[in-house]
């Protein structure tokens, strides 16, 4: 495979700027100090005798989807230990938070083959589960080499990733057949994944239609509970770059009619924060109207805004809502997870570029629990009480009949590690 052999050639020659690489990412706060070993793919871990799984989420959304299969496993097996890796910060937070024992957490090693070696011989796994879109070529031929069964699960793709896999056929062709068993998140993904020339395809659901209530440390949340009971809190959450500036103007113009609405803003990188507070500027909100949840100050009743620049505390403000815009989906991100909020009885609005969750959306629309934004002067529906509580009832009785999926899948890859151990 030429394409693969130019790939593997050009990351042995990046091999020596990767620490300087790690250092650049470590000043902008992407990478843990100390922690480069782990990117080479050492460990000052132990291994633990025994069957041993080993489950690649990339990121934040791969690692709450992550969770329930976890516990899934564990419960069908309890004797199995699990080595988790991911590729970021905020991610391994997700992971440590939920202190399940028997998993073990570390960087995954970059795609360099001398790096993936010397993950994979040090780790020995007995199978290899990667989560969504997680394909590395250097990281799947070391896998494979080592006859390790490797599982892509909760399978998605993107058009732009379809298309651009559309002009490397074999190559991608190549790298899918490495999978022993491809679940898709949804039909629409399996279709693509097929045309690429993928094998074995089954649909199980969505892992994060699995997903619990997130989770949150009350402790040092509780001092804000007085404030935010006599408020009507509106959650504007996982917001890219481009998503804020207009919803931030509509919620100036509600204030008019709501003066009671309370604006808790997520974005999906808190350290963003700095652009969200210049975008809060030029609306012409002043430093006593927005408060940064980094701050650890109190609220009063000149705030009228609340940055959350924190990570695992989104859970609480869902649990205080009962309205979220969710972000991801005004531009061409491709949405976010709705069943996180509406887990907590919560309206949920989004824009119209959802395809990354279309299941989860449609679901919820025709539930009657989520609408669709498509000009920002549909937001006035928040001034009908009766039609978001109405709305919030209806996310409730939608979550409640989905799921399931995790066990399913559990099975399949216990099934797989049996056959290997």
């Amino acid at each position: 495979m030429i394409i693969f052999k130019i790939y593997k050639l050009i990351t042995k020659i990046i091999r020596p700027l990767m620490y300087p690489f790690f250092i650049y990412r470590l000043f902008k706060n992407k990478e843990e100090k100390g922690k480069y070993s782990e990117r080479r793919g050492f460990s000052s871990n132990v291994r633990p005798k025994g069957s041993l799984v080993w489950i690649h989420a990339a990121s934040v959304g791969e690692a709450l989807s992550s969770i329930p299969l976890i516990e899934e496993l564990k419960k069908l097996s309890p004797k199995i230990k699990i080595i988790i890796t991911t590729g970021t910060k905020t991610s391994k937070e997700v992971i440590i938070k939920k202190n399940i024992d028997g998993v073990i957490h570390q960087y995954a090693p970059w795609d360099i083959e001398s790096f993936c070696s010397n993950f994979l011989n040090f780790w020995q796994p007995d199978i290899a589960i990667f989560l969504e879109s997680e394909i590395w070529p250097n990281l799947l031929n070391e896998t494979n080499n080592k006859s390790i069964p490797i599982c892509l699960i909760n399978a998605r793709i993107t058009n732009r990733t379809f298309k651009n896999w559309l002009k490397f056929p074999k190559t991608i062709q190549y790298l899918l057949s490495f999978f022993s068993i491809i679940i898709a998140q949804d039909e629409f993904s399996k279709a693509k994944l097929e045309k690429l020339g993928a094998k074995n395809i089954f649909v199980y659901g969505n892992l994060k239609n699995d997903s619990k209530k997130l989770l949150y440390d009350i402790e040092d949340l509780k001092k804000y509970d007085d404030f935010l009971r006599e408020k009507d809190v509106l959650v504007l959450a996982s917001t890219h770059e481009g998503e804020e500036n207009n919803i931030i103007n509509k919620f100036s113009e509600l204030l008019k009619d709501l003066p009671n609405l309370f604006l808790v803003i997520a974005p999906r990188h808190p350290d963003r924060r700095a652009d969200i507070i210049k975008i809060l500027k030029k609306s012409d909100f002043t430093h006593k109207e927005f408060i940064l949840r980094s701050s650890n100050n109190y609220l009063n009743e000149n705030k009228k805004i609340f940055i959350l620049d924190t990570i695992g505390e989104l859970g609480y403000f869902y649990e205080k809502s009962n309205a979220v815009i969710l972000g991801g989906a005004f531009e061409g991100f491709g949405g976010h997870n709705p069943i996180e909020p509406a887990l907590f009885d919560n309206a949920i609005f989004t824009g119209p570029n959802f395809f990354n969750f279309k299941d989860e959306y449609s679901g919820l629309l025709k539930a009657g629990g989520a609408r669709i934004i498509s000009d920002m002067n549909d937001l006035f529906i928040l001034k009908d009480k009766e039609k978001i509580t109405e709305m919030a009832n209806n996310s409730k009785i939608f979550t409640k009949n989905i799921g399931g999926t995790a066990n399913k899948i559990s099975k399949k890859l216990i099934g797989i590690l049996n056959e290997h151990y």
